[in-house]
């Protein structure tokens, strides 16, 4: 495997040459990047996804919150810290076993990656707690899709729980930063 590469270009070989212009510069990390945008947020209502989502630092409700997301990669790995308002979340992404991994606190997501003109999609494959396999019918029903609109990166992320429902809904752009914010 190249080290020379960015995480997304080596799991996506080829096809990620198919992606469009924006979710390309975005995912071709080889030195820390920082990325701004905007974002409009939704929470589940229920107390237990309020909780989890609080356990998570998953973002607060608000629409249109300022964004900016640092891409640092290293070591085969990009750690991604996301700064919604004035709240962090951060991850750890990496290659495991042809997937995209990302870890975030004891709960590492396992996705495949389905690139096409249109945008990238990942399709959650398993989940493990503390390196543990959750059974699937325990997985969180998880939807990403990443596109190109307006010569802007655009993304849409929601979660939803079994017996919980929804936990967290995000979509929003981003470009980046340059200057001072950089």
């Amino acid at each position: 495997m190249r080290t020379d590469l960015s995480l997304y270009r080596t799991l996506l070989g080829a096809r990620f040459d198919v992606l469009p212009a924006r979710v390309r510069e975005l995912h071709d990390v080889t030195e820390t990047a920082v990325w701004v945008g905007r974002a409009d947020v939704e929470r589940g209502r229920s107390r237990v996804a309020r909780a989890l989502a609080t356990l998570f630092s998953l973002p607060t409700d608000g629409r249109d919150q300022a964004l900016r997301v640092r891409f640092e990669p290293g070591g085969g790995r990009e750690v991604w810290t996301r700064v919604f308002g004035a709240r962090e979340f951060s991850s750890v992404q990496f290659q495991r076993d042809g997937w995209l991994a990302e870890r975030v606190g004891a709960v590492t997501l396992l996705s495949a990656l389905d690139a096409s003109s249109d945008g990238l999609a990942l399709q959650l494959r398993k989940v493990l707690v503390l390196g543990i396999p959750l059974p699937r019918w325990l997985h969180p029903c998880v939807r990403t899709f990443e596109s190109d609109r307006d010569g802007r990166y655009r993304f849409e992320v929601e979660a939803h729980l079994p017996v919980v429902g929804l936990l967290v809904r995000y979509a929003g752009w981003l470009e980046r930063a340059v200057g001072p914010s950089a």
